[in-house]
């Protein structure tokens, strides 16, 4: 289990060296990572001798067959009859993009108390629970295994989700079916070690990885690694997902199991933490984005041998306290505070799920390690199935996705504008690899491009604009063209002050084809009343077919400039992005440049957030109109009219502010933008309200500085979910 960012570790209950209050160390596969000053002196990874003879080696083997004899010591070992812990965590619900922000839906907290007695007598009492929401959502109960502890490293059939995810797994520990090592049904192979060398013992402490896969993949299995202890074959952590027919649930993506083991007294090796993690996305539909449940449960206050209560060996093997009683447990950790350390919506401290794609497809012998269905129909977001502007008209299309082996994916979209009567299409074949790249192909056919120097609206709502106002916010051009795309994610736990950060690289080369949009709609269609609302002229842009090349380096840096700071809130997350653009034709050479940095703000429970936002950028060379950027209105400076401001050079920031007010439903909201182009500098403010978890915005906005200031009501939606709309 990660026990720090970007550490993934063996974790040691309090009592690792001698009994309760001792000392606790975290680290394995991959390196030591502590989440305290660690007391043991760890040696580096060594690739284990027998690692070459590969698969079902006699080492992994015998390895194996301990550790199977090993998983009934503690329930029959006369010296450890009893003990009692307190479990403590937080369930995470949340949206889970495959590119972009999660943004949390749901978090709960909860505290059980936990009971064993020998041989095999586990009784487990909810005694603290508590919960709250940050979007709309129905009333639910998780499953029991999301709340409570998984005993004994699961039984010899795996269930989660009391048998609604995941059902009659055989277990990697369990024996074959009938005793028969000819019918084994998984494959071994030894991994990593790691030697820890623990304070006042003798003899070094030596963890061996046992990686695992089923012989026959299109069967319910588990793969993964189990480490074990060198000594015993104790089970000292899991790491395992599943195959895609374990699955019970056909929304099913993926599900990771984490189970960790504390040394106690130097023999027994008890529970310490657990996370279970279930992605879940539409089976129909690939809309890119899926939700996520991740229960993260932490076991101390260990007491050996202990007698359990009467009544609650009496009792059944999990109970709850009375409401009241639940509601007023005394938590060591505020509800949100958490969130960072669990890896819930940030990017620099989670792991990549591709990279976990990856590992388990090499488990898989190249196999998608998806439980969704290869087929789907593909949605890029909503407007893609009907939309409206002055250039086309309505657009109509619609699209597929299908997996064509390993992680590789093809995603199709077809339609056509009925206004301008083009045909529209996109091709995107994804999840090639070369080295630590992630490599792509992408092909477009009349795509609709902008010249603003920020997007002003998500589709929605410039469809709304063009149908009813007579404005879709958009200044498009025509694009075709294919791309090679290769970009390349990478973590450092060093970032900008003491939080984690991420550095992601992006590159771009192919032929595009440009060419100028002409008006459809001189006026809004559906105006109310008699009042007719006309467009804005289109602007052309240099016809043509270029080479075009790009590249895009964004840094994103969490936990920086940890403090009071602003508002008393802890830490911020610092976004900078660089980006260039060259395209060069028949006698012309025209190149873009961009950067920016957001620097956001928030509390704990995110119910606020300051947020300080710049973008800068140039164009150089020929100057191609399609490398000029737009200011003014909805979208940069709000208070002016829209995108009325042009040049070479532009310059956009904002600074503003929001709080609820007490209740999820309303939040008041209110911003500074200032822009400049070439020579003129615009400055607006704004004011309004944020309604419904802060999903609707409104807002009023005037021009402060500047030619042509004005009044203006702005109505939108929260900027997270603009890619969707």
């Amino acid at each position: 289990m990660p026990g720090a960012p970007g550490g993934p570790g063996l974790a040691g209950g309090p009592g690792l060296t001698g009994g309760p209050g001792g000392p606790g160390i975290v680290g394995i596969a991959g390196g030591l990572a502590a989440q305290e000053p660690p007391p043991a002196a760890a040696s580096a990874p060594t690739p284990a001798a027998s690692q070459a003879a590969g698969w079902n080696s006699p080492r992994a083997l015998e390895l194996l067959a301990r550790a199977r004899a090993a998983r009934q010591e503690v329930r029959d070992d006369g010296t450890l009859q009893s003990y009692q812990a307190l479990t403590e965590g937080h369930i995470y619900f949340f949206v889970d993009p495959e590119e972009g922000e999660q943004a949390l839906i749901r978090v709960d907290q909860v505290a059980v108390e936990l009971f064993w007695e020998a041989p095999d007598l586990v009784r487990q009492r909810i005694v603290g629970e508590r919960a709250e929401t940050r979007l709309p959502v129905r009333d639910f109960r998780y499953y029991l295994d999301r709340l409570t502890l998984v005993q004994y490293g699961f039984g010899d059939e795996i269930e989660v989700g009391q048998g609604m995810d995941v059902a009659d797994v055989p277990h990697p520990l369990a024996p074959p079916p009938a005793g028969d090592p000819a019918r084994e049904i998984y494959d071994v192979r030894l991994g990593e070690s790691v030697t820890l060398q623990l304070p006042g013992e003798p003899e070094p402490l030596r963890i061996h990885e046992l990686q695992v896969r089923p012989r026959d993949p299109s069967r319910p299995g588990v793969l993964g690694s189990i480490f074990l202890s060198a000594a015993d074959g104790q089970l000292v952590r899991l790491d395992l997902t599943f195959t895609p027919a374990s699955y019970v649930d056909p929304r099913t993506d993926r599900i990771r199991v984490e189970l960790d083991y504390g040394l106690w007294e130097g023999r027994y090796w008890l529970p310490n933490r657990q996370e279970i993690e279930v992605r879940r996305e539409v089976p129909e539909l690939d809309f890119g984005v899926g939700t996520i449940i991740r229960a993260v449960l932490r076991v101390g206050n260990y007491e050996l041998n202990v007698p359990m209560p009467t009544f609650v060996r009496l009792a059944p093997p999990v109970t709850q306290a009375p409401a009241d009683q639940r509601a007023a447990f005394s938590f060591r950790q505020g509800l949100f505070e958490a969130m960072e350390r669990d890896g819930v919506g940030s990017v620099a401290t989670r792991v990549d799920p591709r990279e976990l794609q990856a590992e388990a497809m090499r488990l898989l012998r190249n196999q998608p390690p998806s439980g969704l269905s290869p087929v789907r129909f593909h949605l890029p977001d909503l407007s893609s199935v009907a939309r409206a502007d002055r250039a086309r008209g309505v657009t109509l299309g619609a699209g597929a996705s299908l997996r064509l082996g390993g992680m590789r994916r093809l995603r199709v979209r077809g339609g056509g504008s009925l206004g301008s009567e083009r045909a529209v299409a996109s091709v995107d074949l994804d999840g090639f690899r070369a080295g630590a790249w992630d490599v792509g192909i992408q092909g477009r056919l009349h795509e609709s491009a902008d010249l603003g120097a920020r997007p002003a609206a998500p589709g929605l709502v410039s469809t709304a604009g063009a149908l009813f106002l007579g404005e879709d916010y958009l200044d498009p051009y025509r694009r075709s063209g294919g791309w090679l795309v290769a970009s390349r994610r990478l973590a450092d736990e060093g970032g900008f002050g003491s939080g984690a950060s991420v550095t992601t690289v992006t590159l771009r080369a192919g032929v595009e084809d440009h060419r100028s949009e002409v008006l459809t709609w001189s006026s809004a269609p559906w105006s109310a009343g008699d009042a007719e609302r006309p467009f804005r002229p289109i602007r052309p842009i240099r016809d043509g077919t270029f080479g075009a090349a790009g590249a895009r380096l964004a840094h994103r840096a969490e936990g920086v400039g940890a403090g009071s700071g602003w508002a008393g809130w802890q830490g911020s997350r610092l976004e900078l992005s660089g980006e260039g653009e060259v395209l060069a034709g028949r006698e012309v050479l025209g190149v873009r440049v961009e950067a920016g940095v957001d620097l956001l703000r928030q509390p704990p429970d995110r119910r606020g957030e300051m947020r300080l936002a710049l973008t800068a950028g140039t164009r150089a060379g020929d100057a191609l109109p399609q490398q000029e950027r737009w200011l003014g209105g909805r979208g940069t400076v709000a208070g002016f009219p829209f995108r009325e401001q042009g040049g070479d050079t532009w310059v956009v920031g904002s600074l503003e502010g929001a709080r609820d007010l007490g209740t999820p439903w309303v939040w008041v909201r209110a911003g500074m933008d200032t822009g400049w182009s070439g020579s003129s500098l615009l400055v607006g403010g704004r004011f309004g309200v944020g309604l419904v978890y802060d999903l609707l915005r409104v807002e009023g906005a005037r021009g402060l500085a500047g030619e042509g200031a004005e009044w203006q009501l702005l109505l939108s939606v929260n900027p997270l979910w603009w890619n969707r709309l």
